[in-house]
């Protein structure tokens, strides 16, 4: 009867969640677990939405949409220190928002928590992901600078049609207005949609954590004030249509698919994007691991007790009413499906009425454990229990001579300093497996200490191990005695163990006290960090937010170092009446068109320069029948200086006809239009 550890099985994840292990380490050298902010990604992201909200507020209050007073506003904005500042606050807290999703995401990858019960959270992750990035970059269009015009440009060349003619048009305020209103009414309301997909990510979660500890947002908000200060926001200058954005800061969190797509193409960099994205959101299931649940409950030992439900962190247990000849009213019921397998509620049970599928029962463990326990005392070796996590096993957080010598037995027995100790370390799923009756048992036995080893408070894969084992304890109090040791390490820690049992079984006093009591259930509220541990949260927030500003990159369009021709099409087109039937005589000024219907024709247009065909496109009318307006634009590339431009059209039966010919000077970087002016019926250059 082995435990087998599933975790450490998964030997890739466990190589890439020992570099997590090894950061909290070295931050919980220095500052208190609780404030660790690597511990906090998932709370800290919903307060930075929280702060763009406020922020944001502000900064709507302000601006007005339209392309002839977008900018103004900014630059109303930015003319006094408290606007230029809740400005930069509000762009540093995206990009902070999008390194802390991604972050967040890397640590529940790297720990296996993404398959079985937790996909749901998952993918709603991702799903978030994508409205905060479409939710920044909608901002960034907002301020109608020319980060704005290359995102317009990209717009243009790729929508093409209609909404692209509209920043080509003689009356392009009035026209783009409607868009403005739009793109504004999308990033007010898509973050306050946030909140929806926030309650979806945790709603399989008994107890979320919405809130991240007081002092831990503090400190996000120090990095963040320290940000906008050292480095406010600048705004570049206004969208001029008639050039080419060039050396352009681009934020490479939101903005960074404009370089990537004109270097690539559309195809090759959405292609990748949705092979990239589609598989990371299809991970729960190429990549599903395997865990020793789902919990197991034997109905004739449950007494209703609600302990197991109260427990657990993933609202797995179901209380149901019991019609049987037992005399109690309850019975826990567990969805299999929504089980992770963690064995929180083994522990939680008083009556052993929970296994877990694979691998454990709580009697036959137990009793194999008093048993060994006996035989060593029995042997005159002093006997120490030690308590662990499969997740401290596979990461090196307990010495590895203390889970070599395991055999078929779920403990391993090993020998142990100068009093030739021995110490029966047994590795659960999580450390509230344990039951509290193992520890009054063992206790009454020949047990001389009894240690358990913990993660940090918020460093537990199942959430809620540390917290629900503390409490157990802190309820029966007479357990607590000097033999009951607890020890917080991180789960890499194996030293912090290995010096811990040094000091229990050496002949003489020990070289120093250790501090193994068993902390307080925490209130988050009324916690205060060191001076030391609040400046190295902050520290450390800082830095991951000021990865921001090396991605602010400058770029340029490819074709700045060119120029550009625009061809633009809207027109109403030719229509080729039905034939009129033999023998019908169609009244004088009627219309045989709007009588027996007709064809529109097509539009083909031919671009020329100095003599070389740039473009040679068939344009067909829009409308499910056919019979609508027809729009194009096109950007074509063009060598600077002056050429000879001749534009050829069909919009009939006939063949092509010269539309326009010209010379056209074409300076670096700017761009000529060269549009379809339907009352002429010809091409015209403006």
């Amino acid at each position: 009867m082995t435990l087998p550890n599933l975790y450490a099985k998964r030997k890739f994840l466990r190589s890439f969640e020992k570099v997590w292990a090894w950061a909290d380490g070295i931050i919980n050298r220095f500052a208190k677990s609780d404030f660790n902010p690597l511990y906090h990604l998932g709370t800290l992201t919903i307060f930075m939405l929280l702060v763009l909200i406020a922020t944001g507020t502000y900064l709507v209050l302000l601006y007005r949409p339209g392309l002839d007073v977008a900018y103004l506003t900014m630059q109303k904005i930015d003319s006094t220190w408290f606007g230029i500042f809740i400005r930069s606050v509000h762009r540093y807290a995206s990009d902070a928002m999008i390194l802390l999703v991604v972050l967040h995401m890397l640590r529940m990858l790297s720990g296996d928590r993404f398959w079985g019960a937790r996909w749901l959270a998952w993918t709603s992750g991702w799903i978030m992901l994508a409205g905060v990035w479409l939710t920044g970059t909608l901002g960034y269009w907002m301020v109608w600078d020319t980060r704005a015009q290359w995102m317009t440009e990209f717009m243009m060349q790729t929508v093409a049609g209609t909404s692209g003619l509209t920043y080509v048009a003689t009356d392009i305020e009035s026209r783009t207005f409607s868009n403005f209103v739009i793109v504004i009414f999308l990033h007010v309301f898509l973050p306050l949609i946030g909140f929806l997909g926030i309650y979806v990510h945790s709603i399989r979660l008994s107890r979320a954590r919405w809130w991240a500890p007081r002092w831990v947002a503090v400190q996000a908000l120090i990095g963040l004030a320290f940000l906008a200060l050292i480095k406010p926001v600048q705004l570049l200058s206004e969208v001029d249509l008639t050039t080419l954005p060039k050396n352009v800061p681009i934020d490479m969190l939101y903005l960074g698919l404009l370089p990537m797509i004109d270097v690539w193409g559309n195809i090759i960099f959405w292609g990748l994007a949705v092979l990239v994205v589609g598989s990371l959101f299809m991970l729960p299931w190429l990549f599903k691991g395997r865990d020793l649940g789902p919990a197991v409950i034997d109905d004739p030992k449950c007494i209703g007790c609600n302990l197991c439900y109260a427990e657990c962190p993933y609202d797995t247990i179901r209380m149901i009413d019991r019609s049987d000849d037992t005399p109690y009213t309850k019975l826990a019921v567990v969805n299999p499906d929504q089980c992770t397998g963690c064995g929180i509620c083994v522990g939680a049970c008083p009556t052993d009425a929970i296994d877990l599928k694979i691998g454990h029962n709580n009697d036959r463990t137990f009793n194999a454990l008093k048993d060994a326990v006996n035989r060593e005392a029995d042997s005159g070796h002093p006997v120490t229990v030690l308590f662990t996590s499969m997740r401290d096993e596979a990461l090196g957080g307990i010495p590895a001579s203390l889970t070599a010598n395991r055999g078929d037995a779920p403990f391993a027995v090993s020998s142990w300093g100068a009093d030739d100790g021995r110490i029966l370390t047994m590795a659960l799923p999580s450390i509230a497996t344990v039951n509290i009756e193992w520890i009054k048992s063992l206790q009454k036995e020949k047990v001389r200490d009894v240690v358990i080893v913990s993660q940090p408070y918020d460093d537990n894969i199942y959430r809620e191990g540390s917290h629900w084992m503390a409490n157990r304890l802190q309820m029966r109090s007479a357990l607590m005695t000097e033999n009951l040791h607890w020890l917080d390490a991180t789960p890499n820690d194996s030293k912090a163990v290995a010096n811990l049992l040094d000091n229990l079984h050496q002949s003489k006093a020990p070289k120093k006290k250790i501090e193994t009591a068993v902390p307080q259930v925490k209130d988050r509220n009324k916690m205060i960090p060191s001076l030391v541990g609040g400046i190295i949260g902050a520290i450390l927030l800082l830095g991951i937010f000021a990865l921001a500003l090396p991605l602010d990159v400058n770029s340029s369009m490819k074709a700045a170092s060119q120029s550009g021709l625009r061809i633009a099409v809207d027109a109403k087109g030719k229509i080729e009446a039905a034939a009129i039937p033999p023998g019908i005589v169609l009244p004088e000024g009627a219309d045989p068109v709007k009588i027996f219907g007709g064809t529109h024709f097509p539009v083909s247009v031919r671009v020329v320069v100095d003599g070389e065909t740039i473009l040679e496109k068939t344009y067909k009318p829009s409308g499910i029948s056919g019979n609508g307006r027809i729009s194009a634009l096109e950007f074509l590339e063009v060598a600077p200086g002056e050429h000879q431009v001749d534009v050829w059209m069909k919009d009939d039966a006939d063949d092509f006809r010269l539309s326009y010919s010209g010379k056209v000077d074409f300076a670096q970087g700017g761009i000529q239009l060269i549009s379809y002016e339907d009352k002429l019926g010809e091409f015209d250059l403006r």
